[in-house]
């Protein structure tokens, strides 16, 4: 991608264009009414603190419960400077380049709009970081999430004054050195500058978006494995009717159902089954008939953080906040933006919630994808498939010695634990800091890191379950029969029940199970799924993704494939060629 950003004042971003900043050749510019209109607001504010002569926090007065603390008016540059030099104390690893970018760019939309009283000069500072390619190494943990991202986002503001290290297209070096190569000079700093820079959320909401951008896929993923499921465990399409989720009308669901209707239409495989005397199962397991709501919840919670992030990421978030004067000011600045407001406008715990929300919706995502994984392996559940998917052209003997597919689903396992594990609700457990002042904080931005780091394992578990699905298709293919189930007479059924009776009246510890079980014979064209279904198929084998398992070998590299695929967007994108899934706005 690439094109121009204009940053202005009176518009708000949407997700799709603060995204874009991660991508090669998108430039970023300050539109010129914005700028005008920031210097008149900076030349106001300057006057009225000089001509007042009160204290104004952030201005001429310490931060923190250092508020009691006069500066000089000689300092106050040094004061801000101090700052971001004092508060740059993030520890761990570097986050990731794109999180930076994003970060940088939330901060020059909140800075813009107008509240923060600054200079458009370090606005356009920011910007040329971004321009330029410059990215702050920012180390991920530090911030409490509460008096802004204070740690992260005073990272970034050292390499606006010529400090700290950073990548230059992608080469690791002093910030100095960088902004010598591309001609920019460090920046000072003056009054109320320094706060301006790192009072915000800008680091925890960018993550969020991101992720929000990722789960968004992950969501999809699943539900076209919902749709690949319901197919090769042979269960009806009913579930998922748009009349059936009318009566019940969550917006999440209703969305849900509609795309794996849309993905399961014109199956061959479904509609061989589709006769209640051939198919014989009144209903499936919760993991398929109840997909569509328990996946419309993870879209609702999905759809709920991005609203949230996009209010973030277009609102002022500092402190003070400047408003526009009222008739109690001095008449001459009555109607300027010189009204300084103390207040919590740099608070994370709306971001917060939302990222914890995030979290809930992966947790439900995954661990769908693991109870459906652990009914593969089972013969008795899994619909003529077979014990661990072993493949059936397999003699008893080597059916002996083979495990097929068993040890997939311990490693699901595994991961969806280690997922739950890392879904501690850090929101919620307060630590005060800065002496009690500040005795409320949202810890969201260490629950933000910890879910980054968590989607690539979600992908994981959904690659194990798409590789069960492979398997399984490629066992129906070879099947010239599908397993029927019938409901036993009246009659029939009475009198099992009486010698069932008798027998646990007789031998204790006895149970007595009676099932009828045939079998439908299938063409080879009614072995075949949906039209979207068979071309995502057909993809995965071009691109050697997944090898069907005809004796047991090494599947760790298959799997590693098979979640990139996933993780990086391209098994949405390649159904999306055939049918446009999208997001938004549910219809009718």
């Amino acid at each position: 991608m690439s094109g121009t950003l204009t940053i202005d004042m009176r518009r708000p971003l949407g997700a799709g264009e603060i995204l874009s900043i991660v991508a090669p050749g998108v430039w970023v510019d300050l539109s010129p009414e914005t700028r005008t209109e920031l210097s008149r607001r900076r030349a106001d504010v300057e006057r009225f603190v000089t001509e007042q002569k009160r204290p104004a926090y952030g201005f001429n007065r310490g931060f923190g419960h250092n508020v009691d603390l006069a500066v000089p008016a000689d300092r106050l540059s040094q004061l801000q400077e101090n700052l971001i030099l004092s508060h740059a104390v993030g520890i761990g690893d570097a986050i990731d380049p794109d999180i930076v970018r994003i970060t940088m760019l939330l901060r020059v939309l909140s800075l813009t709009r107008g509240h923060s009283g600054v200079r458009p000069e370090l606005i356009e500072q920011l910007i040329g970081l971004l321009n330029n390619d410059i990215t702050p190494l920012v180390p991920e943990l530090g911030s409490v999430g509460a008096s802004g991202d204070l740690a992260p986002l005073s990272h970034i503001g050292l390499a606006l004054l010529g400090h700290g290290r950073v990548l230059l297209q992608g080469i690791e070096m002093e910030a100095a050195q960088a902004l010598r190569q591309v001609g920019m000079a460090p920046i000072h700093l003056e009054m109320k500058e320094g706060l301006a820079l790192n009072n915000g959320v800008q680091f925890m909401t960018a993550i969020g978006m991101l992720a929000c951008s990722r789960l968004k896929t992950l969501l999809q993923t699943a539900v076209i494995n919902t749709a690949l499921v319901s197919q090769v465990m042979l269960a009806p399409d009913t579930y998922f009717r748009a009349d059936f989720h009318r009566v019940r009308p969550h917006p999440g669901a209703i969305r849900v159902a509609d795309w794996i209707w849309r993905l399961m239409e014109n199956s061959p495989i479904r509609e061989a089954h589709r006769p209640f005397e051939v198919d014989g199962q009144v209903q499936d397991p919760y993991n398929i008939r109840c997909a569509a709501q328990v996946l419309g919840t993870s879209y609702e919670l999905i759809d709920k953080a991005e609203q949230t992030f996009l209010i973030e990421a277009n609102s002022a978030t500092d402190n003070p906040i400047l408003l526009s004067a009222g008739t109690d000011a001095p008449a001459a600045y009555q109607g300027k933006y010189v009204d300084i407001v103390s207040g919590g406008h740099f608070h994370g715990m709306p971001v917060a919630v939302q990222i914890f929300n995030l979290f809930q919706g992966l947790g439900i995502i995954t661990n769908l994808a693991h109870q459906r994984s652990t009914r593969f392996v089972d013969e008795s559940k899994n619909k003529g498939l077979g014990r661990d998917l072993k493949w059936p052209e397999m003699n008893e003997e080597e059916m002996s010695v083979s495990s097929g597919m068993m040890m997939l689903e311990y490693s699901s396992a595994a991961l969806v634990n280690d997922i739950w594990g890392s879904l501690t609700p850090s929101h919620l457990f307060n630590i005060g800091t800065n002496s009690g002042q500040e005795d409320h904080v949202s810890m969201g931005t260490s629950l933000a890191v910890r879910l980054l780091k968590t989607i690539p394992k979600a992908a994981q578990v959904l690659a194990i379950e798409l590789a069960y699905v492979c398997q399984a298709i490629a066992i129906r293919r070879i099947l010239p029969i599908i397993p029927t189930y019938a409901i036993l007479p009246l009659d029939i059924s009475r009198e099992l029940n009486r010698v069932r009776k008798r027998l646990q009246q007789s031998v204790k510890g006895v149970i007595f199970e009676v099932s009828v079980q045939g079998e439908h014979p299938v063409s080879e064209a009614e072995r075949r799924l949906s039209p979207v279904s068979e071309a995502l198929y057909r993809a995965i084998g071009e691109r050697q993704l997944f090898r069907t398992v005809t004796a047991d070998r090494f599947l760790a590299d298959d799997l590693m494939k098979l979640a990139r695929f996933i993780d990086s967007g391209e098994m949405v994108e390649t159904v999306e060629r055939e049918v446009k899934l999208g997001w938004g706005d549910v219809s009718g």
